[in-house]
Parts: structure tokens; sequence; C-alpha cells
């Protein structure tokens, strides 16, 4: 387990991400009524194709910013084992906040793709139980353990990249107490 591990699953994700974008069917009002457009419909989701670009770049400004003379990054799901490549010298934080990043970002992948039970794989960082849900109106991890909430009484939620930090923290945590 590890920075590998962790960078081969961000990019699984975004290579799935890619192959269900194709030319994706337009989704709205398709009543004869409604005048023709003028021009065809974009071949891809224009929203999918910012979050990919986005996640590129956040990738390799972070890249950049632990090497700056890191080599041309791939512009497909490469740009994960890239990171890896370029970045060896890390110390073990900044490490695992590059793999919090790959790990965010490939659960920001999935979601994109509908695939929103790789919530229901991680425990809750609060009370430890496998009840995490994903809101789509929050656009957060929730527990429904109803022991689980802050001090207003409010349901325990979670950010994705909370609970990337948590993950790695815990894989980290493992691989360290093993013998």
């Amino acid at each position: 387990m590890g920075n590998a591990d962790t960078s081969a699953t961000a990019a699984a994700h975004m290579r799935t991400l890619r192959e269900i974008s194709g030319p994706l069917a337009r989704k709205g009002d398709t009543s004869p009524s409604r005048a023709k457009p003028a021009h065809a419909p974009a071949p891809i989701d224009l929203g999918l194709l910012d979050h990919l670009e986005a996640s590129r770049a956040e990738i390799v400004a972070a890249v950049r910013d632990a090497n700056p003379a890191a080599g041309p990054a791939p512009l497909d799901e490469g740009i994960y084992q890239w990171m890896v490549d370029a970045t060896p010298q890390l110390d073990e934080d900044r490490r695992r906040v590059h793999e919090a990043l790959a790990y965010r970002q490939g659960l920001e992948h999935a979601l994109r793709a509908g695939e929103e039970k790789v919530i229901r794989r991680h425990a809750c960082p609060a009370c430890r139980t496998w009840g995490l849900f994903w809101s789509r109106p929050a656009q957060r991890a929730a527990c429904v353990n109803r022991y689980c909430s802050d001090a207003a009484g409010r349901r325990s939620t979670w950010t994705l990249s909370q609970l990337a930090h948590h993950h790695i923290a815990t894989q980290a945590e493992r691989r360290r107490t093993a013998t």
C-alpha cells in the first residue's frame, strides 16, 4: 500500500470517467415544440472536461511546487504515476499530502461517474462505524450513526479532502505499526 496504489486507483477512476464521457446523450427537453439548435451540441460534457482539466492542473501545480525540474506532464491518467515518479525526494509528510490529493481526486472521479459506493468503503472518521453515504445536495459524506453528530445535533459530515487525509493517515499508521 502506498503512493503507487493510491495513484493507480485515481488513474483507474479517471480512465473510467473518460471512457463513459464519450459522446454523451444530452439531457433536457426533447419535445417537438422546441426550436432546433443552430449548431450541434459539444461531443463531450463540457463540465466533465473542465473537471478533468482542473484535476490535471492541480496535480501539475503540486508537482511543480515540489520539483520545478519535473519533465512534461502527461495529458491522460498517467499524470498520477508521473506525480509519483517526479517527486521521489519528498519527506513523509509531503508524500502523504500528495497521496491524499491523488486519493481525493480518485473519489471525485468516481462520484462524477456515478459510483457513490466509493464513500461507503470508508469508516466515519469520528465514530469509526461503516455508515457513510454521499449526500449530493451537501456535496459531503454523511454518517448515518444517529449518535455521531456535532454539538448542535447535526449529523457528522466530511468533505472528500477530509476523507482522503484520514484514509491516507490511517494507511500510514497501519504501515508504521505493522511488524
